[in-house]
């Protein structure tokens, strides 16, 4: 009888850790993510998220204010890689990743502004259509982001990337320090800052342009006349 249970035991618990899980979480507007938890943005009529994959059971899921938080609990830390956190959302300003996660989205985000940070070896992927984007990346995070603006401002530093050669824009301003990269496009008014080993590549010819390049910095200018 023990073995029978044990070994039903042993049954469960799997699908126990990769069963599917769905909750309804207040509004919101802020998103961090941490742990290497892969997070995809869907837009929706109605706030909720689901869980699916490894150890979702161990996922932890807070409103505080509007600050949604992703995390998985002590027990599980930094081992999210295999588990997928759908996010439906009505309006997000605000996106954060940590220690790995994987934030992405393959609907346009369309909206006035948004903010976007990496940090921490963490990845975001995203198509927008904005009046103003800032982005920052840090400690070797990457943010790839394609579609339009029309006001941009990047900061990347300690390895980091920013890749946005694709997004079509007016006027941006770029700063790349100790050994990161930035890869934009800009038509009008473009400013850039690169020191301390950081790179940018400019992609477009733009009417304007600022340059500052200090202490080992670097400036590409990768398009013909």
């Amino acid at each position: 009888m023990k073995k029978i249970i044990y070994i039903l035991a042993l049954a469960i618990i799997p699908s126990l850790l990769n069963a599917q899980t769905e909750m309804k979480i207040g509004d919101f507007q802020k998103l961090s993510v941490y742990d290497g938890i892969n997070v995809e943005l869907i837009k929706s009529e109605t706030n909720r998220v689901e869980i699916t994959g490894k150890n979702t059971a161990y996922i932890v899921v807070k409103n505080k204010n509007g600050d949604l938080k992703i995390r998985l609990s002590v027990e599980k830390r930094f081992s999210g890689n295999r588990t997928k956190v759908s996010v439906f959302y009505k309006n997000i300003y605000s996106i954060i990743s940590h220690e790995g996660a994987n934030v992405f989205s393959k609907d346009t985000l369309n909206q006035s502004d948004l903010n976007l940070k990496a940090n921490s070896g963490s990845r975001q992927n995203m198509i927008v259509k904005l009046n103003t984007l800032q982005a920052t990346a840090t400690a070797g995070a990457k943010i790839n982001i394609k579609g339009i603006t029309k006001y941009q401002d990047f900061s990347a530093t300690t390895g980091a990337e920013i890749m946005a050669s694709k997004v079509e824009n007016e006027e941006a301003n770029a700063v790349s320090t100790t050994g990161a990269l930035i890869d934009i496009s800009t038509t009008k008014d473009l400013k850039v800052n690169s020191k301390i080993g950081g790179i940018i590549n400019v992609h477009k010819k733009t009417d304007k342009i600022t340059e500052k390049i200090s202490v080992g910095g670097a400036v590409n200018y990768l398009y013909e006349d």
